[in-house]
């Protein structure tokens, strides 16, 4: 289970790119594309090391104004075959009741989007000042991890809820 905690702080470098007006992200060269919410824009380099004080930051966030909603999106160097989905799912949510403050479990379930089996865990944790609510999303992609994790404060969640889950809907892998 350490596994997996670290290969979560382990980051590679994607490119990522987004078409403001129809607000379609599209990571590694087209390769895994999804919607984002109306209004969300690439988050500055120095606030994302804020952010994310703790190990390595993901590499691509996007954001709202406020910056206390945001869909962070990275891979790692781990394989991830669609078999191991559902076992990945049980040992990252043991890993984060261990390591993450605050962890409480909405729930933790295997999805199919876009004929692909991924690992949706959704939890509350706590940051230095507030509770974040966390949609998190991990599965293979070219003999790497791919984890995409929407989450706001509390009290923006259900602002966005409704986007997030329009843009989870939306992810397509090539």
């Amino acid at each position: 289970m350490k596994h997996f905690f670290v290969l979560l702080t382990v980051l590679l470098t994607l490119t990522a790119t987004v078409d403001a007006k129809n607000a379609n992200l599209s990571i590694n060269d087209g390769g895994v594309t999804f919607n984002v919410p109306a209004g969300f824009k690439p988050m500055p380099t120095n606030l994302i090391k804020v952010k994310y004080p703790r190990g390595n930051p993901p590499r691509h966030v996007m954001t709202n104004d406020s910056t206390e909603t945001t869909i962070a999106f990275d891979t790692r160097p781990k394989k991830l075959p669609q078999e191991q989905v559902e076992a990945s799912l049980k040992a990252f949510a043991e890993a984060f009741k261990k390591t993450v403050p605050g962890f409480k479990l909405k729930q933790k379930k295997v999805v199919n989007l876009g004929g692909q089996k991924w690992a949706l865990i959704e939890f509350i944790s706590n940051t230095i000042d507030s509770k974040v609510h966390n949609v998190l999303l991990t599965t293979g992609y070219k003999d790497k991890m791919l984890i995409i994790n929407f989450n706001s404060t509390l009290l923006e969640f259900s602002k966005y809820e409704a986007g997030f889950h329009q843009s989870i809907k939306s992810i397509k892998l090539k």
